[in-house]
């Protein structure tokens, strides 16, 4: 009888896939436990940070949702009350009540209004303006906010999806804020919230038009606007989900920013919003540019898509409207003061989207105009000082200015039944 003798080779083999197995089994059971183990420490950043927000997956953060309580900080107090979907607003029935005409507000921290009471915000004044009006649909009005603190157009037209379209509405109103919009739709925005770090998802511009699927972000990982091979997409969502729920890549993340800053424009300036009113030629501020229209135009085309009608309103940060007040005379006092910008153009932004919507053909209204007349006739601050935010007049400055534009506008199409 013959016997076989194993080939020394296959036994190498088996020996090899054995060893590499164990080892898997080793590193996975270490890191098993290390992920248990930092389960006990504190969070990496202060755990009281973030008290009005939640972070959410899909979102990167909304507010709190429920939340009621005071909010302090070293400029302002205020007693807060967020609805059911974390919005500075009353609760909305998911079901449009009849002979009711719908906007849905959409923005940041101009939207979120936590500087001032819910009834001062500049979309609970729009609502109220707007049914003291003899409106052409003859409905009452209903404006439901639709913004959240830092939030980017990224996570404005996410929330669509999710929630938005959910509510009817008959228009979708789009608040741009150009003090930090752009930079908010390059990967890597975030809100530290009970001691950790929460990353907006983003999205990338693949040719001429925007994948409309969003990706998580990874700490750690290179991350652009162009990000569009089915490999690094693979990757950054596999990598992106995991730092979501594993507490030991969310405590060492602050290792990994340290060593891998995010990619910014304008950082030689006080304000990054400044390179948007300077001749500049950096390519994070060019794909801020295309990430940010692409994203505006898909949010146009999936509101349409629904039968709703879309527009856009610009907000101006505090510089930009104190500036354009300014007699020839005091800007050239500013701009002996202020040597940088001396080429700098006080509606570079504005005129760039005002072209960019003509050609899109997108309704839009720029809040700066009535803001600059209002600080000529009157003077009563609109910002507040040391926060940038609208004070009670500037959201009531706003609510005016929107109010007369949507009667003339919004109230000329159909309301969607």
């Amino acid at each position: 009888m013959s016997h076989t003798k194993p080939s020394p080779t296959l036994s190498r083999r088996k020996q090899m896939v054995i060893g590499i197995g164990l080892s898997l089994v080793s590193i996975c059971f270490v890191l098993f436990l290390l992920e248990l183990g930092v389960r006990l420490l504190p969070p990496p950043y202060e755990a009281a940070t973030g008290q009005l927000f939640a972070c959410q997956p899909a979102l990167g953060w909304t507010g709190r949702p429920n939340f009621a309580g005071e909010f302090e900080n070293d400029i302002f107090q205020q007693t807060l009350q967020f609805n059911s979907l974390g919005m500075h607003d009353t609760e909305h029935s998911p079901t449009k009540p009849a002979d009711t005409f719908r906007i849905l507000m959409l923005g940041d921290s101009f939207v979120h209004a936590v500087q001032v009471d819910e009834a001062a915000t500049a979309h609970q004044l729009v609502e109220d303006k707007l049914n003291q009006m003899e409106l052409p649909t003859g409905d009452s009005v209903e404006v439901i906010s639709g913004g959240v603190t830092n939030w980017g157009t990224n996570q404005q037209l996410i929330f669509y999806r999710e929630q938005g379209r959910q509510l009817a509405p008959d228009v979708v109103l789009l608040m741009v804020y150009l003090g930090n919009d752009l930079l908010d739709n390059l990967p890597g925005n975030v809100l530290t919230i009970d001691g950790v770090n929460c990353y907006a998802p983003y999205f990338a511009v693949c040719g001429d038009a925007l994948n409309p699927d969003p990706l998580p972000y990874a700490p750690g990982l290179s991350a652009s606007p162009h990000d569009c091979s089915a490999g690094k997409r693979t990757i950054t969502t596999l990598l992106g989900r995991l730092y979501q729920y594993s507490r030991l890549y969310q405590q060492i993340e602050p290792l990994i920013v340290a060593s891998k800053p995010r990619r910014q424009f304008g950082q030689e300036y006080d304000s990054p919003f400044s390179a948007l009113y300077l001749p500049n030629d950096e390519v994070e501020l060019e794909e801020a540019w295309q990430v940010t229209l692409a994203t505006i135009t898909q949010l146009r085309d999936e509101v349409e898509a629904d039968g709703s009608h879309f527009a856009v309103a610009l907000i101006s940060p505090e510089i930009a409207v104190r500036l354009a007040t300014l007699s020839p005379a005091e800007q050239q006092i500013f701009l002996r003061d202020n040597p940088t910008f001396a080429e700098a153009q006080a509606d570079r932004p504005n005129v760039r989207l005002a072209h960019f919507f003509d050609e899109q053909a997108i309704p839009f209204l720029d809040l700066t105009p009535p803001m600059v007349e209002h600080l000529r006739t009157d003077g009563t601050p609109l910002y507040i000082t040391g926060e940038w935010h609208w004070t009670e007049e500037g959201n009531r400055v706003a609510a005016e200015a929107l109010a007369a534009w949507l009667e003339e506008t919004a109230f000329q199409v159909s309301r969607k039944r």
